[in-house]
């Protein structure tokens, strides 16, 4: 059960080093765990050990299994995952960004996540995503405004805001540009 819920919350397809990581399950007892939810066809396998990832059989059994956690478990996982990924993928902690967001939202950690939907709004942006870099710039805003307001969270909420307004603007959207600049 501890399985399924942990890998629940981390999204519907998961790697063994995280899982083994976030449940802190001894190897022998956790590869039998899953052997258990790969022959209930609750997850397939894909990989090969110890570089495998799970995935659930079907998207619905995943958020059942998500939404039966009590949200007190669900914080305390989610903030588990964030912190499990930042130690795991620290090298290339750039590929996480979008991710790590989530979780830090999730675990209501709003500082770590504007910071890292900021730095995803912006690896977007490089990419030329800017619908993404628009949802992520929004995102990182709406955890600033959750933070105690402190002269320095001011300036990046007024920082935000002009990166958001420089998105749309750059997708010719000058009204929501302007919006985005309004409150500031």
């Amino acid at each position: 059960k501890e399985v399924l819920q942990a890998g629940s919350v981390m999204e519907r397809e998961f790697s063994y080093p995280l899982i083994s990581r976030v449940t802190g399950l001894p190897e022998k007892d956790l590869l039998s765990h899953l052997s258990v939810l790969k022959d209930s066809e609750l997850l397939y396998e894909r990989g090969i050990y110890p570089q495998s990832n799970y995935i659930f059989k079907h998207a619905l059994t995943r958020e059942v299994v998500y939404d039966s956690i009590l949200s007190k478990k669900k914080k305390q996982i989610h903030a588990k995952i964030a912190h499990t990924i930042e130690v795991l993928y620290g090298e290339n902690i750039c590929d996480c960004y979008g991710i790590l967001s989530n979780h830090c939202m999730e675990s209501e950690d709003y500082e770590k996540a504007a910071e890292y939907s900021r730095l995803e709004a912006r690896k977007s942006q490089k990419s030329g995503a800017f619908t993404d870099a628009i949802d992520y710039a929004k995102r990182s805003i709406a955890c600033l405004e959750k933070l105690p307001q402190k002269e320095t969270i001011q300036k990046r909420l007024i920082d935000a805001r002009v990166v958001l307004s420089s998105y749309y603007f750059t997708l010719g959207y000058i009204l929501k540009a302007k919006d985005s600049v309004e409150p500031v």
